[in-house]
């Protein structure tokens, strides 16, 4: 854990660098081999999460809030992609995280898309705030 003091002089804790990313790592990976239970206890009792719209065909997004509702969330719409996640930049600053990259049907298979992601995280590294972004066609595409 990093602590920083304020110009107030009060002090913020905040989660190492490295547990962040192991986190986000777990996310991703999570998602990768369908373990929704895992992905779940990743999240704040209380956290926010907001998904583009599993169902290609629904305008609205994947929004909830709290744990125990992202796990029925991705248990109920997301379904068992097998897609592999290609990340290209994984930046962690004080509590917060930023994460780019691209989606492949397969490890080293075709690109599906590019994705996008901004986290924030408790003391305990636990997300309280996921925003997750999808581009179809990937970023980068138009220009072969």
């Amino acid at each position: 854990m990093t602590e920083t003091t304020g110009t107030a002089g009060t002090t913020t804790a905040y989660p190492s660098r490295d547990a962040i990313r192991q986190t986000v790592l777990g996310y991703v990976k999570g998602l990768e081999n369908s373990e929704f239970d895992a992905v779940a206890d990743l999240f704040a009792d209380d956290a926010f999460y907001s998904h583009p719209p599993f169902d290609p065909d629904s305008p609205k997004r994947a929004e909830v809030i709290g744990r125990e509702a992202v796990r029925a969330l991705l248990k109920g719409r997301r379904g068992t992609r097998k897609w592999f996640h290609e990340i290209q930049t994984l930046f962690v600053a004080d509590d917060r995280c930023l994460i780019e990259g691209i989606v492949r049907e397969s490890e080293g298979g075709p690109i599906r898309s590019s994705f996008a992601g901004a986290g924030t995280f408790d003391a305990e590294a636990r997300i309280t705030r996921w925003v997750a972004y999808r581009s179809v066609p990937a970023i980068g595409e138009s220009l072969d």
